[in-house]
Formats: structure tokens, sequence, C-alpha cells
């Protein structure tokens, strides 16, 4: 059914080149979506180990999925098939107490298809909302949805993975008891602590993914795109860092999506001229 166009004008933080982009495509945005989620992690003192804190990542990836379920929730009330260019603003507080508190922001544009004004080669494209008529959620750009599209993909939801990891703090085997630093040498436990963290977080990118959209389900995905990892260090906590990874599960559109490019697009390298 046609897209009912919203009667007062709908804020977006797309660019003009994004703007275009998209409504070249058939898509116009239906106003900026945003979830937050507050978090008490509880206590995270250090305890001088090293190893991950469970709790903390357990706090920190649920805070995530209530923030981009509750934007999610709003792109749906916006009667739109998905949200792009989707943002996780964090921010680390410790209260009184030693409590570790969190909170998190999404926030992203919704779009929507408008059949009435789409390209008459596109009008009967398919709908891109997932199983059980959710919006998609996506980190990428809007010229990047579009090449998506035209390779053949959809964009699914956010693939979210987190692990926040303890490191002791111990320089024995590096200075002597008078300060004279010994040979160097690399901290072959810091090393690997922060390697562990860095695979747990990609792990779990896909741990959700199987769980919601399982092998054989209609949106299975075919893999995981702009997978960035971040690492922040928490305030206040000595050698506890979070490790996060983002990225944007794919999965293949239908076989007669007229938004499919008869060729596939050839890769173009890209020089920002603003940096």
């Amino acid at each position: 059914m046609p897209i009912t166009l919203r009667s007062e004008p709908a804020l977006s933080d797309l660019s003009v080149t994004e703007f275009l982009t998209l409504s070249r495509a058939g898509f116009l945005p239906m106003g900026m979506v945003i979830g937050t989620s507050v978090y008490d992690a509880g206590y995270a003192g250090n305890f001088g180990q090293t190893r991950e804190l469970t709790p903390l990542s357990n706090a920190m990836h649920k805070a995530r999925q209530l923030a981009v379920s509750r934007m999610r929730q709003q792109a749906t009330n916006h009667k739109a098939e998905g949200v792009v260019g989707v943002r996780l603003q964090v921010e680390h507080h410790v209260w009184r107490g030693g409590h570790t508190v969190a909170k998190f922001v999404a926030l992203g544009t919704a779009v929507a298809f408008d059949r009435e004004h789409a390209a008459q080669k596109l009008k009967h494209a398919p709908s891109l909302l997932l199983q059980g008529g959710r919006p998609f959620t996506s980190d990428l750009s809007g010229q990047d949805f579009v090449t998506l599209l035209r390779a053949g993909y959809r964009p699914v939801e956010l693939a979210m993975g987190s692990c926040v990891y303890e490191i002791a703090a111990d320089f024995t085997n590096l200075y002597t008891m008078s300060g004279v630093q010994q040979d160097p040498r690399e901290m072959v436990q810091y090393t690997q602590a922060f390697f562990d963290a860095r695979e747990a977080a990609m792990e779990r990118l896909t741990d959700d993914l199987h769980r919601d959209h399982p092998k054989g389900s209609p949106d299975e995905p075919a893999g995981i795109v702009g997978v960035t990892v971040e690492e922040k260090v928490h305030p206040g906590l000595n050698f506890i860092v979070e490790y996060s990874a983002l990225g944007t599960a794919i999965a293949p559109l239908s076989p007669d999506d007229p938004r499919r490019a008869a060729q596939l697009p050839n890769p173009a390298i890209v020089v920002p001229l603003d940096r």
C-alpha cells in the first residue's frame, strides 16, 4: 500500500547527498528516531585479576539492546521500513558507592519506501520489513544503503558485541625494586588480555543474530558489513577496558526485486576532500 506522507516536515540528519540518493531509490525520511537506556551495571571495583568482568559485559550489551529496540519502536510508530545511519553514543559514569552507570543513546533516520512517487520500474518492489513487520536497523549511510540494494542485498539489523575486561596492574616483572627498568620486552599478559577482549566482542556480534534469525529463517543473515571495533577505558577504574564491536547484518534481496542492478556496481576509490 502507498506510504502516507507526513503532514509536517520530517526531521532528518541526512546530508543533502544522502537525501537525494535515497529519494532516487524511492525512499523518503520519516523522521529522526532515538532510543535511550541508562543502565546501572553494579559495582565494578578493581579486584586485581586479569579476567573478563562478565556482569559488566552483560550489562553493556543489554543496555545497547534496549536503546536500539526503543529506537526501532519509534521507527515502527513512523510506519518506516527501516533506520539508516544509526549511531550509538555512550557515556560512562561512576556514581556514589562505586556503581558503574552507562548511558546509551541510539539515533538514526527512519526511512520508508514511497511507491506513489517512486520510479515506475520500482513501484512493485517488495517491502524491506523483517519477519513480523519489524523495521530493519543499519549503521550504513544513505549511499551505502542504496549501493547495497543495487548489489542484491538488504540490511537486516545492527549486530553488536561487547566485552569488558579487567587487566591487573603488575609491574614487578618490568621494574626492579630500585626503580631501574630492565631490558625492554613485550608485556605478554597485557597483550593476551587485549587480544582476548577484542576477539570476544567480535565473536558476540553473531550470538544474537543466530538466536533471532536462525538458519533457514526468512531474514537469515548472509554476512556482516562495516564492522568497527572501539576501545574505551572506564573513567575512574584502573585498567578496565571495554571493547564494542558494531556492524550491519545483511541478507539477499528477493530474486525479482527491481532494485537489483543488472550488473554489479564497480567498486570505486573515494578520497574525502574535507579531511
